[in-house]
């Protein structure tokens, strides 16, 4: 029996990440994982950015929908989805942003994404506290090698990571105090930060040990895509 993981990404971004990260390591779990991009608009091929919770859940439905369903294979299926601008109508959206604890938030919203999709089986909804700059704060020291001139900019970062008891998960998501607003606002005058390129390239420079020790809620998304290895005990059928 094949193990296939289906990871929706938002963006560029997070299919490299996936691409570069997570699929070398999933494979040594015998997963194979197949990345793919947000669907923005389908007749202009346009790829990329959450609009609406509807657009995101008729992609997944049609992943799901375009999977082989061979006896000698398992489809699961997930998303990595920023918290971050995250749209209003998503499940419990407004029962989620009333909780004073960020991973209570986020939590909620992923079982009600996951009770709402249950047409689509194995599915693991996942979103990004806040988004997907936060795994960047785990290793500004490598930000660094990617904007050597700016070494006292990505210091004053740190100092906004100390704010949040040294937590990337925790940075705030305003709109102008997101962890990639600050990455942006912190550079500006001296470099412009590229998303796409420096955002996997930073993570790959940390590695995904670190990135889990230091971000909860990415850890125990990682946990339970290990868990759906074909010699997992846990993998559900």
């Amino acid at each position: 029996m094949t193990t296939i993981l289906h990871i929706l990404c938002e963006g560029s971004t997070e299919e490299l990440f996936t691409k570069n990260i997570l699929q070398p390591h999933l494979s040594t779990f015998d997963i194979v994982t197949k990345p793919s991009i947000l669907v923005t608009n389908r007749k202009k091929n346009m790829r990329g950015g959450v609009i609406s919770y509807a657009q995101v859940l008729n992609d997944l439905r049609k992943t799901y929908q375009l999977t082989s369903h061979s006896n000698s294979e398992i489809h699961y299926f997930t998303t990595m989805l920023d918290f971050y601008a995250l749209p209003n109508d998503f499940p419990a959206y407004s029962n989620a942003i009333t909780k004073n604890d960020i991973y209570l938030q986020v939590e909620t919203l992923e079982k009600a994404f996951r009770q709402d999709a249950n047409d689509i089986p194995h599915f693991i909804p996942y979103i990004q506290l806040h988004e997907f700059e936060a795994l960047v704060f785990c290793g500004l020291d490598h930000l660094k090698n990617e904007y050597t001139t700016c070494s006292r900019e990505i210091e004053q970062l740190k100092e906004v990571l100390a704010h949040y008891q040294n937590n990337p998960e925790a940075i705030d998501n305003g709109r102008e105090t997101a962890p990639s607003k600050r990455i942006i606002t912190a550079l500006k005058g001296k470099s412009q930060y590229n998303k796409t390129k420096s955002g996997p390239a930073v993570a790959s420079a940390i590695g995904l040990q670190a990135l889990r020790e230091r971000c909860r809620h990415f850890n125990h998304w990682i946990t339970e895509l290990e868990q759906l290895s074909p010699q997992s005990p846990s993998v559900r059928r």
